[in-house]
């Protein structure tokens, strides 16, 4: 048999086939659609023919009727606000920089001020949160309470008082802060005063101040030091009086004892001298010879020039006595 001689037979495909297989794969491009994600930290709402629906949708994969429903997925992560002094603002994973924040004083002096600000949107109102706000909330809402806020408190403070009184400021600040949040699809969670920069004037002034305190501290400490010093002398004195007081207390009652001693030995020697001079005088008593006593007692030791004898008319020239 030849080649050109056989007949090649070709079988049609049902009609019905072609048409199943064209509507599963408008149905598939159309169930592509349909089905969408939300991931973790994030919620969506969907919106019918432009309305918000009451319930938001939790992260996992979710179902939408295509082209009746969309969805607009909203960060409810914690976000942070930056108020600080640098150029490079911009907004990045919940974290918004921002410029710093300058305040007149109670004297119309410029302060300016550095604060952190953290919130979280409430993902149950969400649905209000875009009906009023839509996306953008931080700039028509957070931003300009936050704003205010700080310069409201702040504005009550005298320059020259700031930076005594920070922590108390501080503290007026978060509660005015809390007050302003109350009421809003969002929960405040910290807020943070970082830096104050007072102005060159106030700033002059408190350096002043505290050299001023330093200057007295060192007076203060070198008084200190003197009293300490003047209390070490007197202590010294004191004890160097002591030891003279007792070194002299110790040598005048060393003489007492030494006088009584004296005086004590007088005093026997001159009972004995008056005991002897008894008995000398009884003994003479006895024997008549007292008178003859006393005149040896006061002879000086010296013989008389001339002597008249018992006989009248005879005198005698007695040698001297050397």
């Amino acid at each position: 048999m030849d080649r050109s001689s056989q007949v090649i037979t070709v079988r049609r495909v049902p009609p019905f086939l072609i048409v199943f297989g064209v509507m599963v794969a408008i149905f598939l491009a159309i169930a592509s659609f349909g089905v969408y994600t939300i991931e973790s930290g994030k919620i969506g709402v969907l919106t019918t023919f432009g309305e918000y629906s009451d319930v938001p949708k939790e992260p996992g994969i979710h179902f939408k009727i295509p082209f009746i429903q969309t969805v607009k997925v909203m960060d409810v992560k914690m976000q942070t606000a930056n108020y600080q002094n640098e150029s490079n603002f911009h907004r990045n994973n919940g974290v918004v920089n921002q410029p710093r924040i300058t305040v007149l004083d109670s004297k119309n002096l410029n302060i300016g001020i550095d604060a952190t600000v953290q919130f979280s949107p409430d993902s149950q109102q969400a649905k209000v949160i875009l009906s009023k706000y839509g996306l953008n909330y931080f700039d028509k809402l957070i931003g300009p309470i936050i704003r205010d806020t700080i310069r409201e408190v702040v504005s009550q403070y005298q320059a020259e008082d700031i930076a005594r009184e920070r922590s108390k400021i501080a503290a007026h600040l978060n509660n005015a802060m809390r007050e302003n949040f109350q009421g809003l699809p969002f929960s405040l969670q910290a807020v943070q005063l970082r830096n104050i920069e007072l102005p060159k004037i106030v700033r002059d002034k408190i350096e002043e101040v505290q050299l001023a305190k330093q200057e007295e501290h060192r007076l203060m400490m070198i008084k200190k030091q003197v009293k300490e010093q003047q209390g070490i002398q007197t202590i010294e004195a004191n004890t160097r009086l002591i030891e003279i007081t007792t070194r002299a207390k110790a040598d005048a009652e060393q003489k007492k004892i030494g006088a009584d001693a004296e005086a004590y030995l007088i005093t026997v020697q001159a009972e004995a001298q008056a005991k002897a001079n008894a008995l000398i005088r009884e003994s003479l008593d006895a024997k008549g010879l007292v008178v003859k006593y006393k005149e040896i007692q006061k002879w000086d030791g010296k013989y008389p020039h001339t002597m008249i004898g018992d006989k009248s008319g005879v005198m005698l020239q007695l040698p001297n006595a050397s």
